[in-house]
C-alpha cells in the first residue's frame, strides 16, 4: 500500500496516518511495527527493490550491465526511489540478497570486499543520477502544462532558432545527430554508451588487481 501511494503521488505522499487510514487501521496500530517513518520507508525501499533474483553467466561485465539495466527499471518504475535509496543505510533482505550476489562477481578478481563495494556503489551512482535526468525530463514536460508532444514541438523551435544563427556548430551538429532518433532510443543510447564507460573502468581497475 505505502509503494502504491509512493508510486502514484510521490513519497511526500506517505505518512504513517495515510497508511493506517488506508488499511482501516488507526496510527497507533502502526507504530507497533514501526518505531518511526523512517522504518516504514526502508521496508518500502527495500520491497521496491524486489527480490532481485538473477543466474550469474559467467561473464562478469555482461552480468553488471544486467544488474544496471534492471536498476534503471526499478527506477523508472518507483521515481521516488531515486531520492529515497541515495544515503539510506537500508539492510533488508532484498538489498542484502542483491549486495551479496553483486559482490560475488567481482570475487575472484583480487579486490578486497570495499574494493568491490566502491565499483559497486559507483556503477548504480550512475544509473541513479542517469534516471534522475530522465526524471527530471519528465517533471519538465508535466509542469509546463503541455502534453508531450507540443513540449517537443516548442523545444524544437527553439533548436530551429539556434541551427539557424549558425552560431554553435558543434552544438548544432550535435543537434542533427540527435534528430535522427526518437526520444526514447536517444535516452537508451545515453544510457548505454555510459554504462559502457563505467564497465571500461571497472575492467581497467580488475586488469590491473589481476
Amino acid at each position: 500500500m505505502a509503494i502504491e501511494i509512493a508510486d502514484r503521488e510521490g513519497i511526500d505522499a506517505v505518512s504513517m496516518r495515510r497508511i493506517a487510514t488506508a488499511i482501516g487501521s488507526g496510527t497507533s496500530s502502526l507504530y507497533r511495527y514501526f518505531a518511526r517513518k523512517d522504518d516504514l520507508l526502508n521496508l518500502m525501499v527495500d520491497g521496491a527493490l524486489g527480490s532481485g533474483d538473477f543466474s550469474p553467466s559467467g561473464d562478469w561485465r555482461a552480468d553488471l550491465g544486467t544488474i544496471a539495466a534492471a536498476t534503471r527499471e526499478t527506477f523508472l518504475a518507483h521515481r521516488w526511489m531515486v531520492t529515497a535509496l541515495a544515503g539510506r543505510p537500508t539492510l533488508g533482505p532484498n538489498r542484502l540478497k542483491r549486495l551479496e550476489s553483486t559482490l560475488g562477481l567481482l570475487e575472484e578478481h583480487g579486490l578486497s570486499a570495499r574494493e568491490r563495494l566502491v565499483l559497486i556503489d559507483t556503477l548504480i551512482s550512475y544509473v541513479r543520477g542517469f534516471v534522475a535526468s530522465e526524471i527530471a525530463d519528465d517533471i519538465a514536460i508535466e509542469a509546463s502544462g503541455l502534453s508531450a508532444e507540443q513540449w517537443r514541438a516548442d523545444q524544437e523551435a527553439y533548436i530551429a532558432s539556434i541551427v539557424s544563427s549558425g552560431a554553435y556548430p558543434r552544438t548544432i551538429g550535435l543537434f542533427e545527430e540527435s534528430r535522427r532518433l526518437n526520444g526514447s532510443t536517444l535516452q537508451d543510447q545515453g544510457f548505454a554508451a555510459g554504462l559502457n564507460l563505467i564497465l571500461d573502468g571497472i575492467a581497467a581497475k580488475l586488469s590491473r588487481a589481476g
